[in-house]
Parts: C-alpha cells; structure tokens; sequence
C-alpha cells in the first residue's frame, strides 16, 4: 500500500546559485522565497534581493514560474 503525501501550503527559501551572475554588490547571493497553495492552485516567486532592478526581478520570477515544478520542489530535485 502506497502512502501519498500532500502540501497544502508551502513557503520554501533558496538561494540562485552564483553562476546565475546576479550579484547586486551586497556580495550575498540571490534569495528567493517560492509561495505555492494547493487550495487556489497558486504558485508564486517572489525574489528578495531588493538590490537587483524590479524588471530584472520579475524576468526571473516569471522564468522560474514557467520552468519549475512543485513536485521537483517537494523532492528535493529544484
């Protein structure tokens, strides 16, 4: 028998990796903080470095919505 686990909610912090070349001169990496709730199907990235320019934010934030998945998240594979 097969246990399955479910998120309802999830608010996950983690840094883009230093090859992502978006050092904003704090000399600290990226910090994104990916919001996603199950009930209303809403997956969210919302990047915390107030350094980089609010286009290049969004740019990225759209680029990880497109190209991550929930479950990669959950297991480990984002």
């Amino acid at each position: 028998m097969e246990n399955k686990r479910y998120i309802n909610q999830l608010h996950w912090v983690f840094d883009l990796p230093d090859t992502a070349g978006l050092d904003s001169g704090g000399g600290e990496p990226t910090r994104v903080m990916m919001i996603y709730d199950r009930g209303t199907n809403v997956t969210r990235f919302e990047l915390l470095d107030r350094g980089l320019p609010e286009d290049l934010r969004e740019d990225i934030s759209l680029w990880l919505h497109n190209n991550t998945h929930v479950c990669d998240a959950l297991n480990g594979q984002a």
